[in-house]
């Protein structure tokens, strides 16, 4: 995080730096020129397939911009957590059962983010290089540039700042998610480590009082650390792109149902009444089999429409709701 520029230089910083120079120098030319290259490519568009081919990578990168400003407002939150997680008393590891378990989850949760970051790397490749081999080139992704990158010198200047941008993207993308996620794993090991310490209190212990008051207020610190982390994790900006980007296929997938369920109206709205029996025949096994629903589906499985949004949509909050 501090080598793309998204982490506070200096430690125990207790409010947000916004006189990091470094920061703009890199993200200014890269990531917010080019989330406004694809939003202006997006709105001059006059082709509907075209214009939602460049929003699906345009919300994206539009998330990540949020995401840069929400991290360097908020870092400094979670540099304090991490700071006192590693310093202070209460949270030192005092059982081979604690040590265990951090081991354990720690080792997983490495695997996870190898495996994503492979999996986010492994992409690049295909994204940049594939493009080359099209006649006529083409770019990674479509953007509105001041010239016309289609002719063949102008092409690279656009090609090679995107494939300057796209690593830079992918690589900053991977880091805040992990962040965001480690922050959350090492919370819900603190809360099990306080449930293990809650449950070998023994009633004979001389220094009960003592030992309960501690985790009480390690559960008090806990607490207040679960309530600064949302600021830092949670952003409206992200929240509405990810919902934009599940809402987009369901809408246009909706479309299809609604469209082939028509059909049945439109061939009945037909001149079928005077056509011959052998044609009247022919409308009807044909009405027939339009009553099998025309649908898409994601993987073999979801049926893409409004009612996989909705479903989705009150799922997740449901899950919100439990969690």
């Amino acid at each position: 995080l501090k080598w793309w520029r998204l982490w506070p230089r200096r430690e125990s910083v207790s409010t947000p730096d916004w006189t990091n120079w470094q920061a703009y120098a890199l993200h200014v030319p890269f990531t917010f020129l080019f989330v406004l290259l694809l939003w202006l490519e997006a709105i001059k568009s006059r082709d509907i397939q075209h214009t939602a081919d460049v929003l699906l990578i345009c919300l994206t990168t539009t998330a990540l911009g949020g995401k840069v400003i929400n991290i360097w407002k908020y870092a400094h939150v979670a540099q304090g957590i991490l700071s006192e997680w590693s310093t202070w008393d209460l949270f030192e590891l005092r059982s081979k059962q604690e040590v265990d378990m951090w081991r354990f989850e720690h080792r997983r949760f490495n695997r996870v983010f190898m495996f994503y970051c492979l999996c986010s790397a492994g992409v690049i490749p295909f994204i940049v290089i594939q493009p080359l081999f099209d006649i006529p080139n083409r770019l990674p992704f479509w953007m509105w540039t001041p010239f016309d990158w289609q002719q063949p010198v102008l092409f690279w200047y656009a090609f090679i700042y995107q494939a300057t941008t796209i690593p830079i993207a992918c690589a900053c993308n991977v880091t805040m998610d992990a962040v965001n996620w480690y922050l959350m794993l090492h919370l819900s090991l603190c809360l099990r480590m306080l449930g293990q310490r809650l449950s070998k209190l023994q009633h004979d212990d001389k220094d009960l009082r003592e030992k309960f008051l501690e985790l009480i207020h390690l559960h008090q610190r806990l607490k207040q650390q679960a309530q600064d982390l949302p600021g830092f994790a949670a952003m409206m900006q992200y929240l509405v792109a990810m919902i934009m980007q599940v809402m987009l296929p369901t809408i246009y997938g909706n479309a299809v149902i609604d469209s082939a369920n028509m059909l049945t109206d439109s061939m009945y709205n037909s001149d079928w009444p005077d056509m011959n029996c052998r044609m009247r025949r022919l409308v009807l096994m044909f009405m027939v089999y339009l009553n099998r629903p025309v649908t898409l589906k994601a993987g073999g499985f979801f049926h893409i429409g409004l009612p996989l949004f909705t479903k989705t949509m009150n799922q997740a909050y449901s899950l919100l709701a439990l969690l």
